[in-house]
């Protein structure tokens, strides 16, 4: 009595079908908000008015 350790033939069919789907557009984004960015708001130092000042702390 064999036992098959591998995958089944019906799986790696599911997940071949999978993967056609996933690559049947070509790399394009099919999102409905393409023309949205994902980042609402920038922040940091390049959109601030004035350069940020570090300043060691001092005392113990």
């Amino acid at each position: 009595m064999t036992q098959d350790n591998g995958p089944s033939d019906d799986v790696k069919r599911k997940f071949r079908e999978a993967l056609d789907k996933k690559n049947a557009h070509g790399g394009k984004d099919v999102s409905d908000h393409a023309a949205h960015s994902k980042v609402s708001g920038s922040h940091g130092p390049e959109t601030s008015g004035s350069q940020q000042m570090f300043r060691r702390k001092s005392g113990g």
